[in-house]
C-alpha cells in the first residue's frame, strides 16, 4: 500500500454509497480512487469533508493501471483549511478553479513537483488571506506557467496579447487578443506576487473581461478543455 499527499480534484457519487474521487498526488500525479461506503447507514471511517474540492488530505492507497482506478484505504486531513469552504465567495471560487483544474489534469497526468507546491502554497494563502477578489485572475495566469503556454512579454509597449501564440505584438492580431487597459492590468498582475494582489483596485467590469480572455487562452492551449458550468454562479457571487 501506497502513501502521497493529495489535493482533491472531483468527486462523483457512484452508486448509492460510494465516490470516485480525483485527485493529483504529490508521487504519482493525477489519478482516480474509489472510496466505498462514504454514503452507507453504517457509519463509514472516512468524511465527506476529506473530499471537499482543493482540499489537501494524506491518503494511504492502492492503485490498479489496467483498471485506472484505484482504492482509498485510509485518509487523513493534512492542512485544516480556515475559510475556503465555508466563506461563500471564497468557496465559489475554490469549485470554480478545482473545475478549471479538472480540464487541465485530463491532459496533464504526471507528476510535476513544482506544480503540485503551487497549487497547495497558493491554497494556503488564499486561506489565510481575509478577502482577495483578484485571486482567482492571478492563480490562472500563475497556473500556466506550470503547464507549458505562460504569457510572452516581448516589450512592454507592446499594445497587443495575442491569445493564440500568448505572446505580445506590435500589430493588432487576427484572432482572439488583450489590448488597452485591460492590457495595462494584465500586465501588473503577471508581474505582482499573490501577497500584493490587494494592493490594487480592479472594477468588476475590467475583472469580468480578463476572466473571459483568460478562459479563452486556456481554451486555444488545450484540447480537452471545457469553460467551467460553475462559472455563471461564479459570476453572480462577484457582483
Amino acid at each position: 500500500m501506497s502513501n502521497s499527499r493529495a489535493l482533491v480534484i472531483k468527486s462523483i457519487k457512484q452508486g448509492e454509497t460510494s465516490l470516485i474521487v480525483s485527485c493529483y498526488l504529490e508521487e504519482i500525479g493525477y489519478r482516480s480512487f474509489l472510496v466505498k461506503g462514504l454514503y452507507g447507514s453504517k457509519k463509514s471511517r472516512f468524511s465527506k469533508a476529506h473530499f471537499f474540492p482543493l482540499n489537501l488530505i494524506n491518503i494511504h492507497y492502492s492503485f490498479n493501471e489496467k483498471k485506472n482506478l484505484g482504492f482509498i484505504k485510509e485518509v487523513k486531513s493534512e492542512v485544516l483549511f480556515k475559510t475556503i469552504h465555508s466563506d461563500v465567495q471564497k468557496s465559489s471560487v475554490i469549485v470554480f478553479l478545482s473545475e478549471i483544474l479538472n480540464n487541465v489534469f485530463r491532459e496533464e497526468l504526471e507528476v510535476n513537483q513544482d506544480l503540485f507546491d503551487f497549487l497547495l502554497n497558493s491554497l494556503i494563502w488564499y486561506d489565510n488571506v481575509i478577502e482577495c477578489n483578484n485571486y482567482h485572475i492571478k492563480f490562472l495566469i500563475e497556473l500556466s506557467k506550470y503547464i507549458g503556454f505562460h504569457p510572452n512579454i516581448i516589450s512592454e509597449n507592446d499594445p497587443y496579447l495575442c491569445l493564440e501564440s500568448g505572446t505580445t505584438s506590435k500589430i493588432k492580431p487576427l484572432g482572439g487578443n488583450i489590448n488597452g487597459e485591460d492590457l495595462k492590468l494584465f500586465k501588473k498582475l503577471l508581474g505582482m506576487k499573490f501577497e500584493d494582489l490587494n494592493t490594487i483596485s480592479v472594477s468588476r467590469e475590467s475583472r469580468t473581461r480578463i476572466l473571459k480572455k483568460i478562459i479563452n487562452y486556456y481554451s486555444l492551449h488545450l484540447q480537452m478543455f471545457k469553460t467551467p458550468k460553475s462559472i455563471n454562479v461564479f459570476a453572480e457571487v462577484f457582483k
